[in-house]
């Protein structure tokens, strides 16, 4: 994420305080009240790296475009008419 060891030994202290919920990890996520990335945008620290990975990793958007578009051009490689 753009650090070196000591950025590094930030989010694994952090990850470890988030496993034994310590402060501000130490409130549990309700659904009803707000999202999950809501819910990691309200945690306030200094240098809060487990932030910005859980927010990359909730901002991947799945999809399979790609693999349908290439089992579009396997499907029309391995057709009738392409093998003639």
């Amino acid at each position: 994420m753009g650090g070196g060891e000591n950025s590094s030994n930030y989010l694994v202290n952090q990850l470890i305080a988030y496993k034994s919920q310590i402060k501000p990890y130490e409130f549990s996520y309700v659904s009803e009240l707000y999202s999950v990335k809501t819910w990691w945008r309200i945690i306030e620290q200094k240098d809060n790296f487990i932030q910005k990975l859980a927010l990359k990793i909730f901002s991947i958007i799945p999809h399979n475009a790609s693999c349908e578009r290439v089992f579009s051009v396997l499907g029309w490689m391995c057709s009738k008419r392409r093998t003639k």
